[in-house]
């Protein structure tokens, strides 16, 4: 496989916009852009979960995410702990056969093989899982906005990981995803069954095969393209030249109504 190792992010960023996935993957084009909060924020409030709740681990503060913004992360999380998923998350995490923050990857012969190595295929990381509770569960944590009812979100996601503890725990026959919303309270389940997991495999295939096959990676201009950090460069100017095209058009239209 020519761009191994996948992941959710890598085959989400082709399916966003193909020209970025060349320029970020292929031609590996790095832009020092301006460090975004959202994630900082993220990766602030992970890493107080994985460390059950610890508010004083050290933290790197910058110009922008300053002392103030990670308060503002341990308010929302502590929020979140006096919520009856955040108990029901604490006691989980808790648990003695619960598995926090692990790295994996598996080969293309479905076999599990070390996080860095050559031979991955597909990869990622679980915030949080247990095989061992009344039902087979991973828990993945989300910041920002509330998707727990966004139809077909984490589907993609779940999949991988379903794939990769069914590898791992042959014994299991279905493992839950849940996708908890911090600043929100709120999750969004997904069930993952081995009876499927052929059709799992299929679909990831088809999805790696696709960005394989692709030769042109054209660009993708959609509202996203703002928070690219291409856009406007000299490797992508396609959204601005579009919205020049609209407000040309806009204008020609004007004036032919005049």
């Amino acid at each position: 496989m020519k761009y191994n190792p996948y992941s959710i992010s890598k085959m989400g960023t082709f399916k966003t916009c193909p020209k970025m996935f060349k320029l970020k993957y292929i031609e590996k084009v790095r832009i020092d852009g301006e460090p975004q909060l959202a994630l900082y924020r993220g990766s602030y409030a992970h890493e107080i979960l994985e460390n059950n709740f610890d508010y004083g681990i050290p933290v790197q503060l910058n110009h922008v995410f300053t002392q103030e913004e990670a308060d503002k992360v341990k308010v929302m999380v502590q929020d979140f702990r006096n919520t009856d998923l955040g108990k029901r998350i604490e006691r989980l995490i808790n648990h003695p056969d619960s598995v926090l923050e692990e790295d994996f990857a598996f080969d293309k012969n479905l076999n599990l093989v070390p996080f860095k190595s050559p031979r991955g295929w597909m990869r990622g990381s679980a915030d949080l899982y247990n095989v061992r509770a009344s039902e087979p569960l991973l828990v993945d944590y989300k910041t920002g906005q509330d998707k727990s009812e966004t139809e077909g979100f984490g589907y993609e996601q779940g999949m991988v990981y379903a794939v990769y503890m069914f590898i791992k725990y042959p014994e299991i026959q279905s493992i839950k995803a849940v996708f908890v919303f911090i600043e929100h309270g709120t999750k969004r389940e997904i069930y993952f069954y081995r009876s499927e997991f052929v059709s799992y495999i299929r679909y990831i295939f088809n999805n790696t095969k696709k960005i394989e096959n692709s030769k042109h990676f054209n660009e993708n201009v959609s509202a996203l393209c703002p928070f690219c950090d291409y856009d406007g460069t000299e490797h992508c100017t396609s959204f601005m030249e579009n919205e020049m095209k609209t407000e040309e058009a806009m204008s020609t239209k004007i004036s032919l109504d005049f």
